[in-house]
């Protein structure tokens, strides 16, 4: 099976490859003239190419093929994730862009043990790598988007923009199963970092239309409760198929 990269450009039978990947290409992969790759543009189509011009600055290649990406989700699922540990976080990245997620969006909430870096940007950049890799790993040809860090009242009102919420909580009652995803878009899911949700957060999300939803009667820590969470919402809105 062929490589995948993201392409840079693309302009009718050519397009370019550019910066870490051309580098990546040349000098771990070693790429040569008339050598093919799978080349993704970030908008559902890959592209099955050929190797034209080489340096490490910029490759160029000949289109041969372009074909829809069967690996892209028909549906949108957002990950607002409370913050976790900086390695967990890296996982939970990894993970959601494996299993189809379109975004995940960090957030501070009242019993976060970490709390928004100051080197944010850089964070952020390096979390934008993993789901690249993970993209290219599991066969996506767009990586997850990461959002910025937001505070509880500046999520409460980005997820609005969802068709529906789900927030997983160890309290609840209602298991997934009830909550009728197959006809809904785009669908938020909201999980908690190691120090779980105040009662006071637990209402907010309740308040902002939120449906609270149980992941069965055992305590599971952060990064399993978000594999899991993203994992059933897939299912349910028929993604896994």
């Amino acid at each position: 099976m062929a490589h995948r990269y993201f392409l840079t450009d693309i302009n009718q039978n050519t397009a370019t490859v550019t910066d870490s990947e051309a580098v990546h290409l040349c000098r771990v992969m070693r790429i040569k003239s008339g050598d093919e790759v799978i080349l993704c543009d970030n908008n559902g189509y890959d592209y099955r190419a050929v190797a034209r011009d080489i340096s490490e600055k910029i490759i160029t290649f000949d289109i041969i093929e372009k074909t829809k990406n069967q690996a892209e989700p028909a549906k949108d699922l957002v990950v607002y994730m409370a913050l976790p540990k900086s390695d967990k976080l890296e996982f939970i990245v990894q993970k959601a862009c494996e299993l189809g997620a379109r975004k995940l969006v960090p957030f501070v909430s009242e019993f976060c043990v970490a709390q928004k870096s100051k080197k944010e940007d850089s964070k952020k950049v390096r979390l934008a790598k993993i789901s690249a890799e993970a993209a290219k790993q599991c066969g996506r040809s767009t990586p997850m988007e990461i959002g910025d860090t937001l505070t509880l009242k500046q999520l409460l009102a980005e997820m609005k923009k969802n068709d529906i919420n789900l927030f997983f909580y160890e309290h609840a009652d209602m298991p997934l199963k009830e909550a009728n995803l197959a006809d809904k878009q785009s669908v938020g899911v909201i999980i908690g970092s190691e120090g779980g949700f105040s009662e006071k957060e637990c209402a907010l999300f309740a308040e902002n239309g939120a449906v609270t939803i149980s992941l069965g009667k055992r305590i599971l820590r952060c990064e399993t409760a978000a594999v899991s969470a993203i994992t059933l919402a897939m299912y349910n809105m028929g993604e896994m198929e």
